[in-house]
């Protein structure tokens, strides 16, 4: 018999040797810690002057109010035919029914009166039949309470912004008994510090010096007092948009209101980061909207105690989204 063994056990080692060397299938690691399906993440939008109302959520606490004022139009002369401001209503928040200060808190009618009375029942929550300022008489006062004494007594700032050079409460313009501060006895003394230029306005803004509390007084000039709709619509384009693009209000704790002191129903318009797109403002029941739940609003969102009749006042501050 012939030895073969040393034969196989070479072809067996050659065999060996190819395996070895046959390439096999090539795993590709997964980088540590890098999730096989990460989500992409989206930075949160900001509310702009493109976008003012977005439903973002409420601030824990509301830090500034801004209120800017306009004259002598109702609802369907402004919301409609003017572009700019009829584009934020439909953005924002308005309600169609807002009543001026001829309409007492409970909805009765308490008079036929012009603006100045309007201005008084916005700060101080009374009818003119109450706080006595019942026309347009530069030099009426009064010594009612009112939401610039509210505001000196909790340590909180405020402005009243005047379209007209510096010098506080002694500077007259065009639609001067339009600017509320000037009304009340009880803070005549500090007058002249809260009561500046509507042109150091957006300065304020921009440096992070807006006051919690702020209202906006143009000329008759340009809030429609003496000048067309159309104009009017660009003027108030002119400074709400710088406002809308702040970082201020990006911020999220600013909520503007954008109301006429009269006629009846009155054009409107809220804003905040917080309201959500198209909010249309009514109540179901109870007392209408009104300039007294314009001030009781106010007062809410800045822990003020409720005076006059504001506390019987239906709150728009459920409008401004859900906390």
């Amino acid at each position: 018999m012939k030895k073969i063994w040393p034969f196989k056990i070479a072809i067996v080692f050659v065999l060996i040797l190819s395996a070895c060397n046959t390439p096999g299938p090539v795993s590709t690691p997964t980088p540590f810690n890098t999730p096989t399906n990460a989500p992409t993440s989206t930075p949160s939008p900001s509310a702009n002057a493109d976008n003012p109302c977005i439903g973002a959520p409420t601030p824990a606490k509301w830090n500034h109010i801004v209120v800017l004022m306009f004259e002598n139009k109702n609802y369907n002369e402004v919301i409609g035919p003017a572009p700019y401001i009829t584009s934020l209503a439909n953005k924002c928040a308005t309600s169609t029914n807002w009543k001026d200060a001829d309409t007492k808190v409970d909805g009765s009618a308490d008079g036929q009166y012009n603006s100045k009375p309007s201005y008084a029942t916005l700060t101080n929550g009374l009818s003119p039949s109450a706080h006595g300022l019942i026309d347009d008489t530069y030099s009426t006062t009064t010594n009612v309470d009112n939401i610039y004494n509210q505001l000196n007594i909790a340590g909180k700032s405020f402005k009243d912004y005047y379209e007209a050079g510096a010098g506080g409460c002694g500077v007259r313009f065009s639609g001067d008994y339009h600017d509320p501060i000037r009304y009340y006895t009880n803070v005549a003394s500090i007058c002249d510090a809260h009561d500046v230029p509507l042109s150091t306005f957006m300065t304020d803004v921009n440096n992070g010096d807006l006051p919690a509390f702020s209202i906006l007084l143009p000329t008759n000039k340009h809030n429609m007092h003496d000048n067309s709709v159309a104009s009017g619509d660009a003027y108030a384009q002119s400074i709400l948009d710088p406002l809308l693009n702040s970082q201020a209000y990006a911020k999220g704790d600013v909520a503007i209101f954008f109301v006429w002191d009269e006629d009846t129903p009155i054009p409107n318009v809220l804003l905040a980061p917080s309201i959500a797109t198209g909010t249309k403002i009514s109540v179901s029941s109870g007392n209408p909207i009104s300039h007294f739940s314009a001030l009781r609003t106010w007062e809410e969102m800045l822990g003020l105690p409720l005076i006059g009749d504001a506390k019987q006042a239906p709150s728009l501050l459920p409008f401004f989204g859900k906390p």
